[in-house]
C-alpha cells in the first residue's frame, strides 16, 4: 500500500471485533514507529502496551474517566446524544483486545517539554499509519487528560505526560470520510 493511500485510508474506529492482535505484530509495528522524527533526537516516547488482566484493570479507569468527561464535552457543544455516546466507548473501546499507551518525557523547560510531546505525536501517528497498513484499526484518544492523576497512578507514569490512548484491534466497522475542513493552509510569499 503507498503511503498517500494509508494516509488518507486511516480512520478512527470504534468498534472491533473479538479477535486478539498478535504480540509478534505489535512489537514489529511499535519497532518501526521510533522511526519518526524528534526533537534534538531526544527519543523522548514511551509505549506502555495493554492486553489481558492489565487491559480490564486499564478498563475500569477509563470507565471512571467517562465520568469527567460531561461537562468538558458539554464546553464543545457535544449534545447529549453524542456525549453518551463518548463515554459509552470510554467504558468499553469498542471491544479492542489491545490499549496502546503513548508518552512522552516531561519538562520543566517548555520549549523542551513541547519539542517531547510533538516527537511522541510523531512517533505516535506513526504507529497508527503501520497499524492501518497492516490491516489493525485505531482511534487516537487524549479524553484521558481529564483524569491524569489516575492515569499517572494506575500506569506509574511519574516524569512522563500523556500522547495519546489508541485501542487497537481488527475494525468491527467501517465509517465514512470526514470531509477536510477548508482555510487550513495559508501562502505567504513576503
Amino acid at each position: 500500500m503507498e503511503l498517500r493511500t494509508v494516509i488518507e485510508e486511516r480512520r478512527s474506529i470504534r468498534k472491533f471485533t473479538e479477535q486478539k492482535v498478535e504480540r509478534a505484530l505489535l512489537e514489529e509495528l511499535i519497532s518501526e514507529s521510533l522511526w519518526a522524527p524528534s526533537a534534538m533526537n531526544r527519543q523522548p516516547w514511551k509505549y506502555v502496551i495493554l492486553q489481558d488482566q492489565a487491559l480490564k484493570k486499564f478498563m475500569d479507569y477509563s470507565a471512571g474517566t467517562a465520568e469527567y468527561m460531561d461537562t468538558p464535552l458539554e464546553k464543545q457543544n457535544f449534545n447529549e446524544k453524542m456525549r453518551s455516546f463518548v463515554k459509552g466507548y470510554f467504558r468499553d473501546l469498542g471491544g479492542a483486545s489491545t490499549a496502546v499507551v503513548c508518552l512522552y518525557q516531561s519538562s520543566v523547560d517548555p520549549v523542551v517539554e513541547h519539542g517531547n510531546l510533538v516527537s511522541g505525536a510523531a512517533a505516535f501517528y506513526n504507529f497508527l499509519l503501520l497499524a492501518h497498513e497492516a490491516g489493525l484499526a485505531t482511534c487516537w484518544m487524549t479524553g484521558y487528560l481529564y483524569n491524569k492523576e489516575s492515569l499517572s497512578r494506575l500506569l506509574g507514569l511519574e516524569g512522563y505526560g500523556l500522547v495519546g490512548v489508541t485501542p487497537v484491534g481488527l475494525p468491527a466497522q467501517e465509517p465514512p470520510v470526514p470531509p477536510r475542513k477548508p482555510d487550513k493552509v495559508e501562502w505567504r510569499t513576503e
